[in-house]
């Protein structure tokens, strides 16, 4: 789904689910279901889905309400206590963990010629990351 919500892009196409938590199964009318996800930007938002009478539902006709979805952009403090409240513990320490993934980045500059930087970007496109992900992975699989 995408949608812009006060002048932001959000697309859960190009964003990473971090987790769901659902009540119900599809086929019911209070099914729902939540997905936390976040944008490369770092921002949260909740991918919500539900039946005819569930709080998500959609007005479809006079005295007729279907199954509906929308997006909710949340903040971090926000995410988090969802996530407290709806993953499962080792989930949420996946997700929130305070130790870091790796050592922290070292600040490097380079300068790349146009034609280069054109196939980084495109490439960093196709492989849906950032350039300098995709470059590190480059240089690391060389090195």
């Amino acid at each position: 789904m995408r949608k812009i919500i006060e002048k932001k892009h959000y697309d859960t196409a190009t964003a990473k689910a971090l987790g769901n938590w659902q009540r119900g199964v599809p086929s019911e009318r209070g099914f729902l279901m939540e997905t936390l996800y976040q944008k490369k930007t770092g921002e949260y938002f909740l991918h919500c889905e539900g039946g005819s009478r569930s709080r998500y539902a959609q007005w479809i006709a006079p005295n007729t309400w279907g199954n509906g979805e929308r997006l909710i952009p949340l903040s971090a403090e926000e995410a988090n206590d969802w996530a407290e409240n709806h993953l499962t513990d080792a989930i949420y320490n996946v997700v929130f963990s305070e130790t870091p993934k790796e050592s922290a980045f070292t600040p490097v500059t380079l300068q790349l010629s146009p034609s280069v930087m054109d196939k980084l970007q495109k490439m960093s496109v196709e492989c849906n990351c950032e350039p300098h992900e995709l470059a590190e992975e480059v240089l690391a699989k060389n090195l």
